[in-house]
């Protein structure tokens, strides 16, 4: 319980009780000159009506927090899915780009086969090289 809900709580608490008290004083005023019996009868039902009345204040404060704990919940997880969504987005992204990396890959590969470089380790070294430098100009 946070403060304000615990405050809400002994609020409705001194309520209750203050309204049980005059309600017994009621009853015992109105049944003075009323058989024990009747009297007996008048006070159990009076106690069955206030834990009644307690018992559903507390249910709805109950249902209060749970409203409270269930929106943030979906709150939360409409925050996770946005996240999860703008992660696609980029998957997607890079997932283009190393497409389009590969495909140059490919066309330099074939550019290269096609002049006869690269037949051996040392030309495929100074070409690596060569294009390493170009691209980092880019």
């Amino acid at each position: 319980m946070n403060n304000k809900s615990e405050f809400v709580f002994f609020i409705l608490l001194r309520i209750f009780v203050g309204i049980a008290i005059v309600g017994l004083i009621v009853l015992f005023l109105t049944n003075l000159e009323k058989r024990p019996s009747d009297v007996a009868f008048s006070l159990i039902a009076f106690i069955i009506s206030v834990a009644a009345l307690v018992m559903t204040t507390l249910q709805s404060v109950s249902i209060l927090r749970q409203v409270k704990v269930t929106q943030k919940a979906a709150k939360l997880v409409k925050e996770s899915s946005d996240m999860i969504e703008l992660l696609i987005k980029e998957d997607k992204t890079m997932e283009r780009a190393l497409r389009e990396d590969l495909a140059l890959d490919r066309e330099i590969i074939v550019a290269l086969e096609e002049h006869g470089i690269g037949n051996n380790e040392e030309e495929r070294k100074a070409v690596a090289k060569t294009i390493k430098k170009r691209l980092r100009r880019r």
